[in-house]
């Protein structure tokens, strides 16, 4: 497929230079950031409503959850007090 686009001269510019920074010409530069586009979309699920999304990640927090407490030695407790935390640095 050809597509012919009208870009302002600074955008053209800012495009050019990119390209020659990454060692490609600018047809090529140009399909790989809108294969990168297209793909990033894809990875957002779309098509999912709030409330799938936030049982998505209500499952994912509770596999963590699940997987901490798999992974750490019984009887292990994390010492997280602000002074273990801060300790070498200057006051």
């Amino acid at each position: 497929m050809t597509l012919q686009i009208t870009l302002p001269p600074e955008t053209e510019a800012k495009l050019r230079e990119r390209a020659a920074a990454a060692g490609k010409d600018i047809e090529s530069f140009v399909e790989e950031a809108v294969e990168e586009k297209l793909a990033a979309q894809a990875s957002r699920e779309p098509g999912l409503s709030p409330s799938e999304k936030a049982a998505r990640f209500s499952d994912w927090a509770r596999s963590m959850g699940e997987l901490v407490k798999k992974t750490t030695p019984p009887g292990y407790v994390a010492d997280d007090s602000r002074e273990s935390i801060y300790e070498d640095s200057a006051e």
